[in-house]
């Protein structure tokens, strides 16, 4: 039969090894680095549109989007 407190022991155990997996996921993000943001994502995806189109008109709605205010 196990001994008594085999549950707390295995229960420590697996928290134990989720904490651990926890840190690892948290290093590798910072390693990566930082993510752009959503406006940035959006932005570069529209300049590479315009590049890819090579017409005046989107490349002047590109540059006033970039140079739109930021809202806080």
């Amino acid at each position: 039969m196990y001994p008594l407190g085999w549950d707390r022991e295995f229960a420590k155990e697996r928290i134990a090894d989720a904490r651990a997996e926890v840190e690892e996921i948290r290093l590798a993000r910072i390693a990566a680095g930082p993510r752009p943001t959503l406006r940035a994502r959006v932005a570069r995806k529209l300049f590479e549109v315009a590049v890819t189109l090579e017409r005046e008109e989107a490349w002047r709605s590109v540059w006033d989007k970039l140079e739109a205010p930021k809202h806080p």
